[in-house]
């Protein structure tokens, strides 16, 4: 999201889509369409205080991908349903937070690729109907160009990791069912983080929900709130969604997890700072934090940390896709030595 923009442009109503010329599609075969791209546009980010990679995952004979889908980062009054996929400022802001904050956590397993796309306007996930619906629509149609793109460029039998961010993880959501779901491309999915939107349960057939640490192929999802916050959409919205904890990376509800497992939080200057900060636990789809232990925590008191959603838990999370590829590789090694 956008820092410091009027919060009227949540509910603010433009005119219906159809009144709106839809912006160019991106060409994605032009170097320009793709926020990272390995070779072309790497992501180099990783952040102070983190111990740097020893061996270059990026460099391996077959290195994991990751296709990575960024949130939403187009909002304002008076803006149209769907963003230029070139706009300069708008790839500013991606390429500043959500590339840097959240997509660099997987260059800790491989390659990270990420498109640039015509992404919806904040508004379509507070106007529920048929022009926010139609905007998201739009928005998938250059994800699944963008994706099978990335099909063709790393062949056919690398390891792939699906992740996003709000936004990204409705997209990524998609990919899933589209693509993953009971096809021969789920065999190669190593993982899919997820967080950030509330994916229904029930609409994935036969790839599983995280409910464990080690639980290779699965989704990873979570929506970070104060304890005791219940978001409005919670009622008509999270009902069915299947979470897991990023700290203790298990799906069951009530459990808190000691303050020593937090392994810290990578802060706006991206510096890994605060480990045991942060004591969380799920309930009721949601999960919920304790006040931060940091000094000046009450400058920190929101209700709703969707924006921290990786910031929160980025060293957790980067231990655990490292886990989940090694996995990955032995279920993949043993398979061979078996045939």
């Amino acid at each position: 999201m956008i820092f410091g923009n009027d919060h009227r442009d949540k509910t603010e109503h433009p005119g219906p889509f159809a009144s709106f010329s839809p912006p160019p599609p991106p060409d994605y075969t032009r170097p320009d369409a793709w926020a990272a791209r390995p070779v072309i546009a790497p992501i180099r980010h990783w952040p102070s205080r983190v111990p740097a990679l020893p061996v270059s995952p990026e460099n391996e004979q077959n290195p994991v991908h990751t296709f990575f889908i960024h949130p939403t980062t187009f909002r304002g009054l008076g803006a149209g349903w769907n963003a230029a996929w070139d706009d300069a400022e708008i790839a500013t802001i991606t390429d500043e937070w959500p590339l840097r904050h959240q997509a660099s956590v997987f260059r800790a397993v491989g390659r990270v690729t990420a498109p640039r796309y015509r992404q919806a306007h904040l508004r379509t996930f507070f106007l529920r109907g048929a022009d926010s619906q139609a905007a998201l629509e739009l928005a998938y149609s250059d994800i699944r160009r963008a994706f099978l793109h990335f099909l063709q460029a790393i062949g056919n039998e690398t390891p792939i990791i699906i992740a996003g961010h709000s936004q990204g993880s409705h997209h990524g959501w998609r990919i899933l069912q589209e693509f993953f779901d009971g096809t021969g491309l789920q065999s190669r999915l190593v993982a899919a983080y997820l967080p950030g939107y509330p994916i229904p349960g029930s609409s994935l057939h036969h790839i599983p929900f995280a409910d464990r640490e080690a639980h290779v192929g699965a989704v990873h999802g979570w929506m970070t709130f104060s304890e005791s916050f219940v978001p409005e959409f919670h009622a008509t919205h999270m009902k069915d969604t299947r979470m897991v904890h990023p700290v203790l990376w298990t799906s069951e509800e009530g459990q808190w997890n000691h303050w020593d497992a937090h392994r810290g939080i990578v802060t706006r200057k991206f510096k890994l700072r605060h480990q045991g900060a942060l004591s969380g636990a799920l309930q009721d789809g949601m999960l919920w934090i304790k006040p931060l232990r940091v000094l000046g925590a009450g400058m920190f008191a929101m209700k709703n940390w969707h924006v921290a959603d990786y910031n929160l838990f980025w060293d957790n999370i980067r231990i655990n896709v490292q886990k989940q590829v090694e996995l990955f590789r032995f279920a993949a090694n043993r398979h061979r030595e078996l045939r």
